[in-house]
């Protein structure tokens, strides 16, 4: 397979990676990923999810009460349940990525305290796994670069949600973008492989999964080139 470029790094071994963490963090899939899409809201169900095994979110019960209230008037009906996040233009207005981010801010403004991005992504991802990526501390070192370029494209471009400092959205949007057809090619290799896990895990997790798969997976079929 062609290699899969993560933040300005190639993955040279894409289905290699993918099979090595299905077969590494089986737990996490079946625990984490399979009851992803399965809830229009968030649930107490799925926030015990975030705590799968290597997921460990850590959202403590205060911080449970705290997502809870606010899913409650969350503007869910703003995104559908299908929203990607590959459709989500930062230069439109009044588009998917302008309701994304409402509803991420819902979630994520004046938040308690512990309360960042990681536990925010971790829980929303599991309502629309094809829009929110997972912003854990691993992936923000990761696009950290590419976020900063993102951002400065945006502002000269004159996008109204350019962001001061790093876009990780539009950073990770472009490279699901470039991707397109390396995360095709590795879905249907991944569906004809021995380990079900693996196969099943193929048809089941969106592309921002995938992406963020091996963006997680660093020290697998990634070349050390920045």
């Amino acid at each position: 397979m062609s290699p899969i470029e993560v933040a300005g790094r190639p993955v040279n071994d894409p289905l290699g990676v993918f099979v090595d963490y299905c077969q590494r963090h089986a737990r996490t899939v079946r625990a984490y990923d399979w009851p992803a899409g399965t809830h229009p809201v968030l649930t107490p169900e799925l926030i015990k999810v975030t705590r799968a095994p290597y997921m460990g979110s850590r959202i403590s019960r205060e911080q449970e009460r705290h997502l809870l209230r606010l899913s409650e008037t969350a503007p869910w009906d703003d995104v559908p349940l299908d929203a990607h996040l590959r459709d989500a233009d930062p230069m439109l207005d009044d588009g998917h990525y302008d309701c994304a981010l409402r509803l991420y801010q819902h979630f994520f403004q004046d938040r308690p305290r512990g309360l960042g991005h990681a536990k925010v992504s971790k829980a929303l991802h599991l309502v629309r796994p094809g829009l929110f990526l997972i912003l854990d501390s691993a992936l923000l070192r990761r696009y950290r670069r590419a976020a900063r370029v993102a951002a400065r494209e945006l502002q000269q471009a004159g996008s109204r949600h350019a962001p001061p400092q790093r876009a990780y959205w539009a950073a990770y949007r472009t490279d699901l973008l470039r991707a397109a057809e390396g995360l095709a090619l590795l879905r249907g290799a991944a569906r004809d492989h021995d380990d079900r896990l693996v196969a099943e895990a193929a048809d089941r997790l969106s592309d921002v999964r995938l992406l963020g798969i091996l963006a997680w997976m660093p020290n697998r079929g990634a070349s050390a080139a920045s």
